[in-house]
Formats: C-alpha cells, structure tokens, sequence
C-alpha cells in the first residue's frame, strides 16, 4: 500500500522548479529573448533543491524511513561540490564552461530554500 508523501511544500516547489528549467530551455533552444539573470542563474538556483530532493528520496529508499531528512552539513557538502565541479575544474577543462562566482551564489541560496523547505514540515 502507498503511504503518503510527506514534505508536500518541497515536492510542490520541485515540481515547479522543473517546470520553470523546462521553459527556460525550450526559450533558449527557440531563442526566445529574456532577461540575462535568467539564461545565466535560474537553472543554477534550481539546481541543488531538485538534486537533493532526489538523494532524499533515494536515503528514504535505502533506510525506510521518510521522516529523515538531509542535514546542513550534507547540503552544504552538495553545494561545495557542484561549485567545485561545475565552477573551478570544468572551466579549466573545457571552454564551453565558465567559472563565476554568482553561480555559486545561485547554488547556495538553493541549498537555503531546499534546507528552510525540509524542514518546514
């Protein structure tokens, strides 16, 4: 039997999240003019909620137990490495990637939304 889904405001929030990253690629891919900060941050801002939401499903998989929840340090572990990967070692590897400094910005503040979403249930 299916139990209910807890966290309801997170899953609301990732599912527009996806939304939102779908439309912004479908108006790149048409190059349907918009503001910079979109094409340039949205994504990176969306990012880490909707990738921790899935390793959060993936712990409740493994354990069993939904009531748990990803911690800080755990967050903050994600944050640090997609703004190691994706905004110092991709950058020196390929020239189709660029290093800034507001991307990691973008994904803290995503950590933040994702860290107050967990644990406002």
């Amino acid at each position: 039997m299916m139990q209910k889904l807890p966290l309801k405001r997170l899953h609301l929030y990732v599912l527009l999240s996806l939304v939102v990253f779908l439309v912004v690629q479908i108006s790149k891919y048409y190059s349907i003019a918009g503001p910079a900060w979109v094409f340039h941050y949205l994504n990176d801002f969306l990012a880490i909620p909707m990738i921790a939401t899935i390793g959060l499903h993936g712990v409740w998989l493994i354990k069993q137990d939904r009531t748990l929840r990803l911690n800080g340090f755990t967050i903050l572990s994600l944050v640090a490495l997609y703004s190691v990967v994706f905004e110092y070692y991709l950058p020196q590897q390929d020239e189709r990637y660029t290093g800034d400094v507001w991307d990691v910005v973008c994904y803290g503040l995503g950590g933040l939304v994702f860290y107050v979403l967990q644990k406002m249930e």
